[in-house]
């Protein structure tokens, strides 16, 4: 092979081998609830991300999901500052300074070291 030809296929080798690395990439599988509101909005504002909560102690929780769901900012009405708890990766429990959140479906749990836990489902749920 002549020196040309022998570079021409170490360029195509390179650029199969960059190709079929980029293919091999993890699929990730279906979107979680919390990426799925991040998105949407359950509030007539349309404010990207917010969802309005029912919950057992008869209060209200406004949910904000921000960072593709992977912040949550809640509060009891608009007014009020906001709680905010993370979660290190999608499905697991969202955590702050005192207060913890696990998310089910519909379903959201609010825990505070002392305080009984709060209940809530997520309203105009399909």
């Amino acid at each position: 092979m002549t020196p040309c030809r022998i570079r021409i296929a170490g360029a195509g080798l390179a650029l199969a081998l960059a190709l079929s690395a980029c293919s091999e990439q993890a699929q990730k599988g279906p979107p979680t609830e919390q990426e799925i509101h991040a998105g949407d909005s359950g509030v007539p504002s349309g404010a990207p991300g917010r969802h309005l909560y029912r919950c057992d102690d008869d209060g209200t929780l406004i949910v904000d999901f921000k960072d593709q769901g992977l912040t949550v900012e809640f509060r009891r009405d608009a007014k009020a500052a906001p709680t905010v708890l993370t979660a290190p990766m999608q499905g697991l429990q969202y955590v702050g300074d005192a207060q913890s959140a696990t998310f089910a479906g519909n379903q959201i749990r609010i825990e505070a070291p002392g305080k009984r836990p709060v209940v809530c489902m997520k309203e105009n749920a399909s």
